[in-house]
């Protein structure tokens, strides 16, 4: 049998980091940009029919075309999108875990496929192809963002960085239906060619699941599997085994879950449900100022549609900034982390205070109606939105196993989805801008109450801190006590 450098492998491995980033940029949670393309669908007259001509009494003058509904139609679709890319995530993460990342990467394709050729061809009497669009593509892109955060499993020492890397990638990519929409107002190409080229992605998408990806099938495996031996080291047992698994399959679903075995082990875990309330609490006010961004901008330029634009189109592009935020944030989350459970801890202790300080700012920020927090708040909301996907990510890439990270990410992304859904309660408060400061408030509240997370991961630290002293003191006891013998002979 001929061997195989590990030096082979590790190459491969980087080239499918550098195909998967390419992958994420342009094929992940690009639906949180949709909104973009609503002028650009308007002007194609999709979903024109839901217009209102209102004209006078006794006349045919048309005084008014009233479009709310045709709005609403764009809206609704977007919603659609988002909420398949949010909910969708634990199934798929379930799915990977049960099926390998391969299976789920291939019907990932197929729906890319679909997706962007509906767009390609949706036309005044196809309306209905922009549904078609949002949901294949988010669908999709939630299969990709899934699996790319398994493939962190094969880099034991650098896992916080590349998982780091995939989230900011995954956030900068919703930039691109802004991209899309300064080409064709410029005339230089139309969207269906756009969606023609977008379509055609599948080719690395095809190459990238064959040659990185795994699945349970014994049929094209990889030549190496998931590096476990930071995990063993840090936990100091094996982290799967023949025997366990066995074990576990003979449980019923519900012995499983109260006697905590297998994936309800991790599910189940103080850290794993603190940490996924953490980003879904701190993740709303990013997701909220994204909804409420355009009125308030409008209200506080004194209602200067040009320049309002022009704060949204940077707010939007600001989304790239995450592609070094969050390569920044997960380096120093992984900054010597190999030699020590208490250098981990350390580096999640001070990442996770940094994120709770952040986005406590940002809320304060947005309750100001004044000119002169528009671009501050823009900035730390950006800072904030990078640094809670990208350090509660790389908890869960580097504190867990990583044969359960699809069912963890994916439950972890469905439950902060869920929990994100009060931004709409919240709308209410926004109504009157000058008064919207209450919303912010509440939100502000709930962050406050997240300090029990950043707290615990201190204690954490504080407590393998303690052991590592611990176990030093014994060891130089017993290099002492051996000397003495050593001294006596």
């Amino acid at each position: 049998m001929t061997t195989v450098p590990k030096a082979t492998y590790s190459t491969r491995k980087w080239i499918g980091v550098a195909l998967i980033f390419i992958e994420l940029f342009t094929a992940s949670a690009t639906i949180y940009g949709f909104s973009a393309l609503y002028n650009i669908l308007a002007n194609n007259n999709i979903y024109r029919s839901e217009c209102i001509l209102k004209t006078e009494e006794n006349s045919n003058k048309t005084l008014q075309t009233i479009c709310r509904d045709q709005s609403r139609q764009y809206e609704n679709a977007a919603t659609l999108g988002i909420a398949i890319f949010d909910l969708s995530a634990v199934i798929v993460g379930i799915v990977v875990d049960s099926m390998g990342a391969r299976f789920i990467r291939l019907i990932a394709i197929v729906l890319h496929i679909v997706g962007w050729f509906a767009l390609a061809l949706v036309q005044p009497d196809r309306d209905y192809l922009i549904y078609v669009h949002t949901a294949c593509t988010s669908l999709s892109g939630s299969m990709i963002t899934a699996t790319s955060y398994i493939y962190c499993g094969y880099f034991p020492k650098s896992r916080a960085f590349i998982s780091s890397l995939f989230v900011g990638v995954n956030i900068a990519s919703c930039v691109w239906y802004s991209f899309f929409q300064m080409l064709i107002d410029a005339d230089l190409i139309t969207l269906s060619k756009i969606s023609f080229i977008w379509l055609s992605l599948v080719g690395i998408m095809s190459v990238t699941s064959f040659w990185n990806f795994d699945w349970k099938f014994s049929l094209f495996n990889l030549p190496y599997k998931f590096d476990t031996s930071l995990e063993e080291t840090f936990t100091g047992e094996k982290i799967s085994s023949s025997e366990m698994t066995i074990d576990i399959i003979k449980l019923k679903w519900y012995q499983r879950i109260y006697k905590r075995t297998g994936v309800w082990k991790h599910l189940t875990s103080p850290l794993y449900i603190l940490t996924v309330l953490y980003l879904a609490i701190l993740f709303t006010p990013t997701t909220f100022l994204s909804a409420t961004w355009y009125p308030w901008v409008y209200y506080i330029t004194n209602h200067d549609e040009s320049l309002t634009e022009k704060y949204t189109v940077i707010f939007n592009i600001s989304a790239a900034a995450s592609i070094i935020i969050c390569p920044i944030h997960g380096f120093l989350l992984d900054f010597q982390a190999d030699r020590s459970k208490a250098r981990l801890w350390l580096n999640i202790s001070v990442s996770q205070t940094i994120t709770w300080i952040v986005s406590i700012i940002s809320c304060i920020l947005c309750m100001f109606v004044t000119t002169n927090v528009i671009i501050v708040a823009l900035i730390f909301n950006g800072i904030a939105h990078a640094t809670i996907e990208a350090g509660n990510i790389a908890i869960i890439a580097s504190c867990f196993p990583s044969e359960y990270l699809g069912t963890l990410t994916g439950v972890m992304w469905t439950v902060a989805g869920l929990i994100t859904l009060i931004q709409y309660g919240l709308n209410e408060l926004t109504y009157d801008i000058p008064m919207s400061w209450r919303a912010w408030l509440i939100l502000a509240a709930l962050i406050t109450l997240m300090l029990c997370h950043v707290v615990q991961v201190w204690r954490r630290y504080a407590n393998e801190l303690k052991h590592q002293m611990s176990r030093s003191q014994k060891r130089s006891e017993k290099v002492h006590n051996d000397n003495v013998i050593i001294s006596r002979l």
